[in-house]
């Protein structure tokens, strides 16, 4: 059974910078070993995440989801 858990609720800060490489280093090796930005690109993540919120599931695979931030959380 999976279990969903909000990093900022359920994991040390060490234990969500570890989980979160892991995601990330898939990521680029998925796109063939680089990912690049842009300043403007990453201006315009950092805008959209001030209202969203990381989650991580963990089950038979490890999967991290970007929803939107409840608006009691906001």
């Amino acid at each position: 059974m999976s279990q969903i858990f909000n990093m900022s609720r359920h994991a040390s800060d060490e234990e969500a910078e570890y989980l979160t490489s892991l995601l990330i280093f898939n990521l680029v090796e998925r796109c063939g070993g680089q990912v690049q930005f842009t300043a403007e690109e990453i201006r315009q993540m950092r805008e959209k995440l001030s209202s969203k919120m990381v989650q991580i599931q963990l089950g038979k695979d490890l999967r991290l989801r970007i929803i939107d931030r409840l608006p009691e959380l906001r």
